[in-house]
């Protein structure tokens, strides 16, 4: 009798968790495919001055991600270069075999 409740106790807390996860996954879903359908009525109903003014920004960003990428590739190249002059380059050198 006890294993009984032991089991309806178990097989009703796995339903109700089920059931939670199920609404909460598709009420995550419902969710995202609004914000998705907001956001494109959103571009679409955007004006032309709009759409100029959100892509000057954007290319703002690129040109400074550009840039910054550009500095730290010139720093390693610098490091680079210091390590070959200082001889850690890391190319190990092993003395001649003479067979």
């Amino acid at each position: 009798m006890a294993s009984t409740k032991k089991a309806r106790r178990l097989v009703l807390t796995a339903a109700v968790v089920s059931i939670t996860i199920a609404g909460t996954l598709y009420g995550a879903g419902v969710k995202t495919e609004q914000e998705a359908t907001h956001t494109v009525h959103k571009t679409r109903e955007a004006t032309i001055d709009e759409r100029i003014v959100s892509l000057r920004g954007m290319r703002q960003h690129l040109a400074a991600k550009k840039e910054l990428v550009e500095r730290q590739i010139q720093d390693l190249d610098a490091r680079i270069e210091e390590r070959k002059q200082k001889g850690l380059d890391g190319v190990k050198k092993e003395p001649p075999h003479h067979g």
